[in-house]
């Protein structure tokens, strides 16, 4: 018997699919337990805080929707602990008639020949051929974990530039807008990014 997520998946255009709808798809589809353990063992070790709202492992912030938002951090933070040749995809991911193009950043792995999506900030780990069908994916960049790691470390051990008059006086405006989440902590490392779709940290 077809269960009424694989009907509405079989029947639906995709383009008539509402954003609840693809999701609901995505997160019924079953996944191997080895699959999660592997995901686990290599990222049971993340610890993430969140402007100092929201702290916890990768995978209970991700259960609790609490890094929905931070896609470009989470994907650049977690992807340097996977495999060298997984990746970073950015691009679109369409949800409906009113978001047919979310600007967004996810995860692609692979587990024993099967390539998958690990999307922490929607809360999604399922294929990646279903990721890329039910969202009718664009891809406009891919970025490797080795790129990552590599312009990560590259940054964590270079020496520390003083900053400039100007970005001290926006350093300060943003202190006053936002609070004291912005105040560094002991041995914090602060990392530049990119405008260029294409670069490790984006």
């Amino acid at each position: 018997m077809t269960d009424t997520n694989e009907m509405l998946d079989m029947v639906t255009p995709k383009k008539e699919l509402t954003e609840k709808e693809r999701f609901k798809i995505l997160q019924s589809k079953p996944i191997d337990k080895n699959v999660k353990e592997y995901l686990m063992d290599k990222l049971g070790n993340l610890y993430i805080e969140v402007l100092s709202k929201y702290e916890g492992s990768l995978f209970e912030l991700m259960s609790e929707d609490n890094l929905d938002g931070w896609c470009w951090e989470t994907t650049e933070s977690a992807i340097v602990f996977l495999n060298d040749d997984d990746y970073i995809s950015r691009g679109y991911l369409r949800f409906d008639e009113k978001t047919p193009n979310y600007y967004h950043s996810w995860m692609c792995f692979k587990f024993e020949d099967t390539e998958y999506v690990l999307d922490p900030c929607l809360n999604i780990l399922c294929k990646n051929s279903d990721y890329s069908e039910i969202f009718e994916t664009v891809v406009i960049s891919r970025v490797t974990a080795k790129e990552t790691r590599k312009d990560l470390i590259k940054h964590l051990t270079a020496p520390k530039e003083e900053m400039s008059e100007s970005a001290k006086e926006f350093h300060s405006f943003l202190k006053e807008l936002v609070g004291d989440y912005l105040e560094r902590k002991s041995g914090e490392v602060t990392l530049p990014y990119s405008n260029n779709k294409s670069d490790p940290l984006y």
